[in-house]
Order: structure tokens, then C-alpha cells, then sequence
């Protein structure tokens, strides 16, 4: 994380300290910071994030992006999120690698051209399984879906027990921040 600009790393700084907010609902910067590194790791191009709140998860990934010259779309369906999330991407200056969609993500990714390399879905919980259903089959072999709050929310246990057992696909728990289940897509 040394490596990241100091403009980004500055409005990282700012939302983590806003973090005790009532709607904040950001990862935590243990979590943030493992999840820019597997996208870089990966060297991911095209990303698709549901739920964007604040924006604090998704100037980690964009800083990624920033790196491996990819593009990141990032969903949020509340208004003052949306707002405030892009004025923190623009403060960072990363609008050049984050395009931000202001929607239902089940209405909005049907209109984003491409093949994603990942997702993270961290929207409403109980529409979890169709964010999922929307995203799988334009993920690229190899690519991942990253799903947020395995560990602090109860309601994802039957989304857990259905991707565990995707046939074209492996799933596992990131034991780290709120508990991440990483869902790899099978290469053909």
C-alpha cells in the first residue's frame, strides 16, 4: 500500500477516519487493503463493484486499476452515496479508472459493455444471489466474485451453501474484515 499515490491515499484516510458513521457500512481497511492487493495481484482490467456507499472499498480497487491500466464501474442505488462517493474519486483523481453508476445494479449492469475480471458485491443482502445470477455468466474464466459480510451477516449462509457448489466454479472463505467468500470461475 506504500506504493499508492499520496492523493488517494489521503482521501483513503479521510473515509476511514468517517468510518463510525450510523450509514457508513465501508469494509474495513484490513479488508480494503487485501482486496487492492488480489485485484493487482491478479492484474485485473475490468471490474463491477454493487454497492458502492462512501466509496472507501472502491478507491482501493480503483487504485489498482490505476496500476493495471483497467476500469472499474461502481453501483450504488442511494443518492447521497452516489454523490458523495464521487466527489471522493474525484478529490483522489481517479474518475480516468472509475466510472460510477447511480441505480438499481440490477437494472444498471445489463447496460455496462464487456467481461468482468471480478465483482464485489456488498449491496442489499437479500438481493445478493441476483446480483450474483447477473454477474456470473459475464465473468471471465479465471475471474472472481468477491462477496462482502460472510461473517457479520447471517442472512448470506444459503448464498454461501449455493455458490460452494457452482459446477463451473470454487468457492472459500476470506477469513479477514467482515469475511469475504471468493468465488473463482473454472477456466474453460
Amino acid at each position: 500500500m506504500h506504493d499508492i499515490d499520496p492523493k488517494i491515499l489521503a482521501v483513503m484516510d479521510e473515509l476511514d477516519r468517517l468510518r463510525t458513521r450510523d450509514d457508513a457500512w465501508q469494509v474495513p481497511k484490513e479488508e480494503a487493503e487485501a482486496l487492492y492487493e488480489l485485484v493487482l495481484g491478479k492484474h485485473f482490467k475490468l471490474g463491477v463493484e454493487i454497492g458502492t456507499s462512501y466509496g472507501y472499498s472502491g478507491l482501493h480497487f480503483g487504485a489498482a486499476m490505476r496500476k493495471t491500466g483497467g476500469k472499474l464501474h461502481t453501483i450504488d442505488i442511494n443518492k447521497k452515496k452516489f454523490d458523495s462517493s464521487r466527489q471522493s474519486f474525484e478529490l483522489a483523481g481517479l474518475t480516468d479508472c472509475i466510472v460510477s453508476h447511480f441505480g438499481d445494479a440490477r437494472e444498471v449492469l445489463p447496460k455496462i459493455p464487456g467481461r468482468f475480471d471480478f465483482a464485489f458485491l456488498d449491496a442489499n443482502k437479500p438481493q445478493t444471489r441476483e446480483y450474483f445470477d447477473l454477474v456470473w455468466p459475464r465473468l471471465e474464466p479465471g475471474g472472481v466474485v468477491l462477496t462482502d459480510n460472510i461473517n457479520t451477516n447471517p442472512e448470506l449462509r444459503a448464498f454461501v451453501d449455493f455458490v460452494r457448489g457452482v459446477k463451473d466454479g470454487k468457492s472459500s472463505l476470506l477469513d479477514i474484515g467482515n469475511g469475504v467468500e471468493v468465488t473463482i470461475k473454472a477456466k474453460s
